[in-house]
């Protein structure tokens, strides 16, 4: 048990007594935001783990979705890898039908269907160390997207980000339409490596989320936004990629 994780915990546990915490943010991201707030997290340090190398997800107890474990734009040969993506799967806006925008969950073990006439799924390349995307019109025509993540890549965000994570769960009420939370439960995790990683990602365990959209107000209307690929797990397949550190062996020392 690392002197960081003492830290922390002993930073849980003083927001656990403090019972239940007004939301410091409207919304569903709400849960998250406060807990952050209270720890002192500044919020734009994206590509840093939360608290002294140690991440932080939040939820509410008892739900059970995916975990975002990070965002990574491709690094493949194509300077515009997202545009690309866009140009070659997307698919025309509902509101704004002159725009392409693309929204699908990507998997190893099926193809995804994307519109009417394509279909994609991810492939873990270990001769060339990448994960790209297999994507085919109708008839099985390689579409030739060329668009990939290297193994150096998304293991610099793994180990960077990812090596040791915290899952706060959380119990909510909602009181003259304000949202209060009770940070009730904590769990340890420590990754497992990443080989598990890849073989995760070969299995389907873990998918890429592609999600490319535009923004809509008058000024910017039809410029494209998107933080890449973003790479999620189930979070009761968590214990998959991570071995869980149990806390009740160290209870005593870490409440000292």
């Amino acid at each position: 048990m690392n002197s960081n994780f003492i830290d922390f915990y002993k930073l849980y546990y003083r927001i656990k007594k403090m019972g239940w915490v007004k939301s410091m943010r409207k919304g569903y991201g709400g849960i998250g935001y406060t807990f952050e707030t209270l720890i002192g997290k500044n919020e734009e340090s994206f590509f840093l783990p939360d608290f002294k190398g140690i991440e932080i997800k939040t939820m509410r107890i008892h739900s059970r979705r995916n975990i975002h474990l990070f965002s990574a734009v491709p690094d493949g040969e194509f300077l515009f890898p997202m545009e690309r993506l866009k140009n070659i799967l997307g698919y025309p806006d509902k509101e704004f039908n002159m725009y392409k925008v693309l929204n699908k969950d990507l998997v190893c073990n099926y193809y995804t269907r994307i519109g009417y006439y394509k279909i994609a799924k991810l492939v873990v390349d270990r001769k060339n160390e990448k994960i790209y995307i297999d994507a085919r019109n109708h008839l099985g025509k390689n579409l030739n997207v060329d668009v990939s993540w290297s193994f150096n890549l998304i293991k610099e965000r793994l180990y960077y980000k990812l090596k040791k994570l915290v899952i706060i769960e959380a119990d909510s009420k909602c009181l003259k339409s304000i949202d209060y939370y009770y940070y009730k439960k904590i769990n340890y995790y420590e990754l497992k490596s990443f080989e598990c990683f890849l073989n995760l990602i070969e299995n389907g365990t873990i998918k890429i989320g592609i999600k490319i959209g535009i923004k809509k107000d008058d000024k910017h209307l039809g410029e494209m936004k998107s933080r890449g690929g973003s790479f999620t797990i189930s979070e009761r397949d968590i214990q998959k990629l991570y071995k869980k550190v149990p806390l009740e062996y160290f209870e005593y020392q870490l409440l000292q």
